[in-house]
C-alpha cells in the first residue's frame, strides 16, 4: 500500500508531506485547490511523461518521492528479474530539472520510464474519469472479462504464441515477396551467368595473354635481333666466342710466371662457357620465334572479351569475374531452394495455427463461462450504488479463425440499459456520466477480488451522481477498503464521511506567492469540511449536526 508521498516544488506545492492509511483515504479541497496537481505528481512517481512547466516558477528541480509497503503482494521475483534492489518498503523517486530532463530511480537504482510503469502497474490502479470513458472501448471491455475470469496465465502463454505466429507469418511473406522478385530476375541473371560459363574464366589468364600478345606483336624484332646476336657470340668468323679463346691461348706461355694472370685465364674460361649458354639460348629463341598473324587475332579477340565482360560487370579482373560468376551461381540456387523454404515455413505456419487456436478456445471458454457471472454480479452491485433497474449485458461474438488477433478469438460489447423497460444499447449510446462512473466502481469492485492490488485510486468517481445515490457509492467504497487501500478524490460529502483518513487540499497565500498544501483532518475537522460541503462556508449547528450523523451512519 501507499504510505507516503512527498512532493517538493511541483507545479504550486512548495513542499508536502502526506503519510496515508489503510482503508478509505479521501481527499476533498475546493476547485482549484490542487487536488488534479496532486494526482498528477502520483502519475509522475508511475512512470507519466514529465514536463519541465511543472516545475515551480523559479526553482531548478521538482522531487516527488513515494514510500510503498509491499510484503504481502509478492512482488520480489519482479525485482530480482529487473534486477533490483527488493525492500518491503519500496522507495520510488522522481527528478525533473528546468531543463526538461528526468531521472527516475527505484530504491536508489536508475531506471527507465517503461520500469517504472511496469512496476507502477502493481502497485496503483487509478481510476479516473478518462478511464470511465475507455469502458466504452471493445478492447478494455474485454481487459476487465479477463482480469475476473484470471485469464492473465492463459493470456501470457497464448499472447506469447500468438507473437511467434505473427513473427513466422511476416516471415512467409518475406519470402514469397523475395521469391516473386528473384523470379523476375532469374532469366536475366540466367542468361549473365551463360555467358560467363560460356567464357571459360581462368583467374590468371589475363596475365598469360597480354605477355604472349606482346611476343607476338613483337615477332619479327625478337626474331632478328636474338639471331643476330647469337651470330656475333659463335658464327661469324672470327666469332665473340672464338676471340675469347684465342686471347686464352695466348695467354698460355705466360701463366708459370705470374699467378694473377692464370687466375684471369680461368675467368676468360668461365666466360666463354657462359657465352656458349647464352649463345645456344639465342639460337633458340630465334628459331622458335615466327610471326602468327592467326594467332595473334585470337589473343588479341580473347583479351577483348575478357575487357569487355570487365567493363559490363564493373569489376577489374578475372578474379573478380570468377567471384561475380559464383555468386550468380549461389543467387540462383538459392531461388530454386526458395520454394522449398516457402513450402516448409507455409506448413510450419499452418501448424502454428492450429496449435493458436486451440490455446484462444482456451481462454474463449473462461470468458464464456464467466459472462453470466459477471452480468449476475454487476446486477447486484449496481443495485446497491442506486441503479436497481440497470443491467448489464456482455455480448460476445466468436470471430472467425481469419480474425484471430493479440486478444484471441472473442469480440466483447457491454450493452447497458439504466432504466426497466429500457433497450440494451452499447454503453456509450446510453449511459450518463454518472451511470458510466458507478458502472465503473462496481466492475473495479469486481476485479478487486481476483487481483491482489495494494492500492486503488478513484479519481472523482462520483461525477453526475449526489443524494442516495452517492450515499450507496460511498458504501460500496467502504466496503472495497476492507480488503484495499483506496485513495479517492471526491466532492461529495456522503463518500467523504465514509474517510478512514480525511485529507483536505488546500490554497494559502505567502507574500506574492500561492500555494498549494494539504492536511490531514482530525475528527473535529472532519465534521466541518463535511458540513463545509453540505452548506457552503460558516455552516449551521444543524447542518453541522447532520455532518456527524453521516460520519456516524
Amino acid at each position: 500500500m501507499l504510505q507516503k508521498l512527498s512532493i517538493k516544488n511541483y507545479a504550486i506545492i512548495k513542499q508536502v508531506e502526506i503519510e496515508f492509511h489503510k482503508g478509505l483515504n479521501i481527499i476533498t479541497g475546493e476547485t482549484g485547490a490542487g487536488k488534479s496537481i496532486l494526482m498528477g505528481a502520483l502519475g509522475l512517481v508511475l512512470g507519466e511523461r514529465a514536463d519541465a512547466k511543472a516545475i515551480m516558477n523559479g526553482e531548478d528541480k521538482c522531487v516527488i518521492e513515494s514510500n510503498f509497503y509491499i510484503k504481502p503482494y509478492r512482488l520480489k521475483p519482479y525485482f530480482t528479474e529487473s534486477e533490483l534492489d527488493y525492500d518491503d518498503h519500496c522507495i520510488i523517486r522522481r527528478e525533473i530539472t528546468a531543463n526538461g530532463k528526468s531521472r527516475a530511480f527505484i530504491n536508489d537504482t536508475p531506471v527507465n520510464l517503461n520500469q517504472l510503469k511496469e512496476l507502477g502497474t502493481m502497485l496503483i490502479d487509478i481510476v479516473s474519469q478518462h478511464e470511465t470513458l475507455a469502458l466504452n472501448e471493445s478492447v478494455f471491455q474485454l481487459s476487465i472479462v479477463d482480469a475476473i475470469a484470471e485469464n492473465e496465465e492463459l493470456l501470457g502463454v497464448y499472447k506469447q504464441s500468438f507473437l511467434s505466429f505473427k513473427k513466422t507469418e511476416k516471415h512467409l511473406n518475406n519470402l514469397i515477396e523475395k521469391e516473386a522478385k528473384s523470379k523476375q530476375d532469374e532469366d536475366y541473371y540466367q542468361f549473365i551467368l551463360n555467358e560467363l560459363v560460356e567464357a571459360n574464366l581462368f583467374e590468371n589468364e589475363q596475365i598469360t595473354l597480354e605477355e604472349n600478345l606482346n611476343l607476338l606483336s613483337n615477332a619479327e624484332e625478337i626474331k632478328a635481333v636474338t639471331f643476330n646476336a647469337y651470330a656475333a657470340l659463335d658464327l661469324t668468323e672470327p666469332s665473340l666466342i672464338d676471340q675469347l679463346r684465342n686471347i686464352k691461348s695466348s695467354l698460355s706461355p705466360i701463366l708459370k710466371h705470374n699467378k694473377l694472370i692464370g687466375e684471369l685465364s680461368n675467368r676468360i674460361e668461365q666466360s666463354v662457357v657462359e657465352l656458349k649458354d647464352i649463345s645456344a639460348e639465342l639460337e633458340s629463341i630465334s628459331d622458335k620465334t615466327s610471326a602468327n598473324p592467326a594467332e595473334l587475332t585470337s589473343i588479341e579477340a580473347r583479351l577483348q572479351l575478357l575487357i569487355n565482360l570487365q567493363k559490363k560487370h564493373r569489376v577489374e579482373n578475372n578474379f573478380a569475374l570468377l567471384q561475380f560468376q559464383e555468386k550468380l551461381e549461389n543467387d540462383l540456387l538459392a531461388t530454386a531452394s526458395l520454394q522449398n523454404e516457402i513450402e516448409k515455413v507455409s506448413q510450419e505456419l499452418l501448424e502454428m495455427k492450429s496449435d493458436l487456436l486451440k490455446k484462444a478456445k482456451i481462454v474463449s471458454v473462461k470468458r464464456e463461462a464467466i459472462i453470466p457471472i459477471i452480468e449476475q454480479k454487476v446486477k447486484q452491485l449496481l443495485t446497491e450504488v442506486s441503479m436497481p433497474e440497470a443491467v448489464l449485458k456482455i455480448n460476445r461474438e466468436l470471430l472467425d479463425a481469419s480474425q484471430i488477433n493479440t486478444n484471441g478469438i472473442d469480440k466483447i460489447d457491454f450493452l447497458f440499459a439504466a432504466n426497466k423497460g429500457s433497450k440494451l444499447q452499447s454503453i456509450n449510446k446510453v449511459a450518463s456520466g454518472g451511470e458510466l462512473s458507478r458502472l465503473m466502481l462496481c466492475v473495479k469492485s469486481l476485479i478487486s477480488e481476483k487481483v491482489n492490488l495494494p492500492s486503488i485510486v478513484f479519481d472523482e468517481i462520483d461525477t453526475g451522481i449526489s443524494g442516495e445515490a452517492a450515499l450507496k457509492v460511498s458504501e460500496v467504497l467502504k466496503k472495497h477498503a476492507i480488503k484495499h487501500q483506496v485513495l479517492a478524490i471526491t466532492h461529495l460529502p456522503q463518500i467523504a464521511a465514509k474517510a478512514d483518513a480525511h485529507f483536505n487540499v488546500y490554497k494559502q497565500n505567502n507574500q506574492d506567492k500561492t500555494y498549494s498544501n494539504i492536511r490531514l483532518l482530525d475528527k473535529l475537522e472532519q465534521i466541518n469540511e463535511i458540513a463545509v460541503m453540505l452548506s457552503g462556508n460558516n455552516p449551521t449547528e444543524q447542518v453541522i449536526l447532520a455532518a456527524k450523523e453521516l460520519i456516524n451512519n
